[in-house]
């Protein structure tokens, strides 16, 4: 199986929970996360796997072709730093969520809109463009 972004973020993957889950933690274990362990919670866009790396709790939603958002609780930056490695390039923002979540966002050609659409809003704790 092959197991890089193009399979699941630059293309839509299967609407298969299997298949899907198989994809990302393949990707995240040739990225040297050896001990993340991811469950598909969403097998429809937009996608949504949960789980752990170590004692940090993991989110990854995406909508193929267009935005990826990881959510960690504690902030992993190293897991931030291998996704972007996934997937090509820097997230544009990062932001903590109502419920303790870091966030980074990655868009694929709307940042600006995405950027005027999110300001000054609470859900968005300690907003920042990267």
């Amino acid at each position: 199986m092959t197991t890089t972004a193009k399979t699941w973020f630059y293309n839509t993957p299967e609407n298969n929970a299997y298949l899907i889950g198989e994809r990302i933690r393949t990707s995240l274990w040739d990225a040297r996360f050896g001990n993340i362990w991811l469950e598909t919670a969403r097998s429809e866009a937009p996608y949504l796997m949960r789980g752990t790396l170590q004692h940090t709790d993991v989110e990854l939603e995406w909508m193929p072709k267009h935005w990826c958002i990881l959510r960690t609780k504690p902030a992993h930056s190293l897991l931030y730093g291998g996704v972007k490695n996934i997937l090509g390039f820097s997230a544009v923002f990062k932001y903590e969520t109502p419920n303790g979540f870091t966030a980074w966002e990655w868009r694929v050609g709307d940042a600006k809109e995405r950027w005027q659409a999110i300001q000054g809003k609470p859900e968005f704790g300690k907003l920042e463009q990267l």
